[in-house]
């Protein structure tokens, strides 16, 4: 179904040119009609104002990089200035006499293009004078080099202001040209096209795939076979899953175009790249909330859901989803979905709602996390700290409403234990967002969904849950208590009760609770006033709702409910101070 709905895609977009493609374009040269510089070398940029600005994307002639590889062929018109003007890498010089082979080849397709198109021969006569003048071609290459221009960098020309790429009598040219080449090819294998269901004239290989994560540069197949292991009955290359002209064109266009739609959205994590696309046009996308979590279109969505009256937009829609890698030279699949808009729009809203988290000043729910700030709750700094499966786990959860993965539940808590309190704001909104996902990983457990006879001490709630009898929540309740009273007896230390005790607490509580518990008896001592009482309250509450001991291990849930213990608590004495100053402010105005 997945290459079917790629096709569907590609028709809907009206997508798939077997003789043009569209590159990423980052140099234009000028020249004048006698074949000399008109200029410097252009920057073509999609948005010069942006920080790291993108070239700009044009239509160029299509040449297989299977013919490429080769080492001896380029592109028409347009290719990458090592090709096209024979600026060399210097840290592969190894390659330099196959650059030269193509940079004549190059030349070879403008003298062809100009005998077939007299109207466009003096310009394209006036690039082979230039690419002729040794001079010429070194100034070229030192303001290049001035420019910080890599050899990979794609290039094309103007003559007089004139872009050759644009003239409808060198696209016809390449048609041709590329009519004539296939005529002469011998005739291909009959068979079943997986894709179609159609019996038709099938590839022996196919096309790269281009801007996969983990893939090579010059692109990735979707279909390979090169191991004698990896065929059978006798057949060869691709033809083990065997793809007509037609539909492969379609499936990599829609490939091609969805890859680079998603990574313009950011949809990239862990070198992966998520897909997503409707089989009919759909003005408004329910992942734009997941990835970018606005918070007046997460609070539309969950109170459209919850009214039962969802969008309009949201209607009877395919909808499917799609993870991709790469391995080398191959595409792996990483997930594959398939569902309708308003299914999906319903998981999402949940995803939200199972985030749902009382806010670390105690005042307010937090529902709006950004799928890159649930990503970065987890690690220290960069996301390949993360498994490489772990983020599209995550985002097939959200689109699924499915339960999550161990392995994230298990991230977060690493995490958690390496850094359980933040003193700027960048620190304390990650870890806002970790216990928001150790929370959601808790809800959509098998275990508190089917534990019936335990559901009130174990459900997980957005802020302090009272009525919870869970030892491990009333552990993670009761640290906060220590750390509570330590600041009231002894203020600001270096090395306080967190710092020092809660990776082991949470994990094997009895181990150190019970010294941790007589501490803390000593700075009830010590701690004075009305504050110190009402913790002293919330610290007999929680002992004798845990009773004579502690448990022995926490598992992996049990963790995260002593994580949710821990930051509920502190956010209820947060939300506490913050009303006792209030009202000490109304009751002492300034300047009364």
């Amino acid at each position: 179904m997945m290459l079917q709905a790629l096709i569907g895609y590609a028709e809907r977009e009206q997508l798939g040119d077997a003789d043009f493609e569209t590159v990423a374009v980052r140099w234009l040269i000028p020249l004048d009609q006698n074949g000399k510089l008109a200029g410097g070398p252009i920057p073509l940029l999609e948005n010069p104002d942006d920080k790291k600005p993108r070239p700009r994307v044009l239509v160029r002639p299509f040449t297989s990089p299977n013919e490429l590889n080769q080492g001896t062929k380029s592109h028409f018109l347009c290719d990458t200035l090592e090709r096209a003007i024979l600026l060399l890498d210097g840290k592969a010089m190894e390659k330099a006499e196959a650059r030269r082979v193509q940079h004549a080849y190059f030349q070879k397709l403008l003298e062809e293009a100009s005998a077939a198109c007299p109207d466009e021969s003096p310009r394209l006569q006036s690039i082979l004078t230039f690419l002729r003048d040794e001079a010429g071609l070194a100034e070229l290459h030192r303001q290049l080099l001035a420019a910080k221009a890599k050899p990979s960098d794609n290039t094309t020309f103007s003559v007089d202001g004139a872009s050759l790429l644009d003239e409808e009598n060198l696209r016809a040219f390449w048609r041709n040209r590329r009519r004539q080449a296939i005529t002469g090819v011998k005739a291909r294998s009959r068979r079943i096209c997986v894709a179609t269901g159609i019996l038709a004239d099938t590839l022996d290989t196919t096309e790269k795939i281009k801007g996969v994560p983990g893939g090579l540069a010059t692109g990735t197949n979707l279909i390979s076979f090169d191991k004698d292991s990896f065929c059978s009955f006798g057949l060869e290359q691709a033809q083990n899953a065997a793809l007509s002209a037609p539909a492969e064109l379609k499936i990599r266009s829609a490939l091609n175009a969805l890859i680079e739609n998603s990574r313009a959205q950011k949809l990239v994590f862990n070198n992966t790249v998520h897909l997503h696309w409707t089989r009919k046009p759909l003005d408004y996308d329910p992942i734009d909330i997941l990835a970018n979590a606005d918070e007046n279109a997460v609070a539309n969505l969950l109170k459209s859901v919850h009214a039962g009256q969802p969008p309009a937009t949201f209607n009877e829609n395919a909808y499917y989803a799609l993870s991709l890698s790469g391995n080398g030279a191959r595409v792996m699949v990483r997930d594959w979905l398939e569902s309708t808009v308003p299914e999906v729009c319903q998981h999402i809203a949940k995803w939200f709602e199972d985030l749902s988290i009382v806010a670390p000043d105690g005042v307010g729910i937090k529902h709006d996390f950004k799928f890159y700030a649930l990503l970065y709750g987890m690690v220290r700094k960069e996301l390949d700290e993360l498994p490489s499966q772990v983020s599209t786990q995550l985002f097939h959860a959200a689109l699924r409403g499915a339960p999550l993965p161990q392995s994230v539940l298990a991230a977060a808590l690493k995490r958690q234990q390496i850094e359980p309190k933040g003193e700027d704001a960048l620190r304390k909104a990650a870890i806002v967002a970790r216990l928001a996902l150790v929370k959601a990983c808790l809800l959509r457990s098998s275990n508190s969904k089917n534990n019936n006879t335990q559901t009130k001490d174990y459900t997980m709630t957005e802020c302090l849950n009272p009525e919870s009898h869970d030892p491990a929540y009333l552990c993670g309740r009761l640290f906060a208590v220590f750390d509570r009273l330590q600041y009231l007896a002894l203020g600001s230390v270096n090395a306080g009760v967190v710092e020092r005790y809660y990776a082991s607490a949470s994990t094997t509580p009895a181990l150190v609770m019970g010294r941790l518990f007589r501490n803390a008896q000593f700075h009830l001592a010590k701690a004075e006033g009305g504050v110190a009482g009402n913790v002293s309250k919330d610290f007999e509450a929680i002992a004798n709702a845990l009773g004579d001991a502690f448990p022995a291990t926490l598992d992996l849930e049990g963790q995260g409910r002593f994580a949710l213990g821990y930051y509920h608590q502190k956010a209820e004495y947060r939300r506490r101070s913050a009303e006792r100053k209030e009202a000490e402010a109304n009751a002492n105005p300034a300047g009364a």
